[in-house]
């Protein structure tokens, strides 16, 4: 599915069942942008409720998963094959990458080959992910470390319903005293 006009035209939905018909596992409740881009799509799962969107390229010669309630705003790159630099021949490497469920990665994020994405992690925009991020780990940088922890509560968004603008500010006028 190379072609972005063709996959604008056909929807959410026949996106979802297009790159399914290629071999891609996903949720029928997961949104497929139209900037979605798969290099082999039998080797990717996508769970429920997951958004992904704007230009996102998943380079799948290896496994990837993605996990439920994950939200990918843009212009990220998901790596699964790198090349062994002291090897004869430049051999190719697969390494599986693993993102969790409630994941958010928002804008120009390059996740590498290996790496696994815990639960509810947080990836800051602009970073580049060489190692695992544990579960409610916020990463951010080149190369990404993890700075803090998220909030352990109980997240309970769907990430498909996300996206509307907030609403305008109230025009009422607050009571004075």
């Amino acid at each position: 599915m190379g072609w972005f006009i063709y996959r604008r035209m056909i929807g959410r939905a026949g996106r979802r069942r297009a790159w399914c018909l290629l071999g891609a596992t996903i949720d029928e409740t997961a949104t497929i942008g139209p900037r979605v881009s798969m290099r082999d799509p039998k080797h990717v799962t996508i769970g429920a409720h997951s958004r992904i969107g704007g230009r996102v390229w998943i380079d799948s010669w290896g496994e990837i998963t993605i996990g439920a309630n994950v939200l990918m705003n843009g212009e990220i790159d998901l790596l699964s094959t790198q090349h062994v630099i002291d090897h004869p021949h430049f051999k190719a490497e697969r390494r599986s990458v693993s993102i969790g469920d409630y994941v958010w990665l928002p804008l120009k994020i390059i996740v590498l080959p290996g790496v696994s994405i815990g639960d509810y992690a947080v990836i800051g925009t602009g970073s580049v992910v060489a190692h695992d991020v544990p579960d409610y780990g916020v990463a951010v940088g080149n190369p990404a470390r993890v700075v803090r922890e998220r909030a352990r509560i109980e997240y309970t968004y769907v990430a498909t319903k996300i996206g509307a603008p907030p609403p305008p500010p109230s025009t009422e006028a607050s009571p004075t005293q």
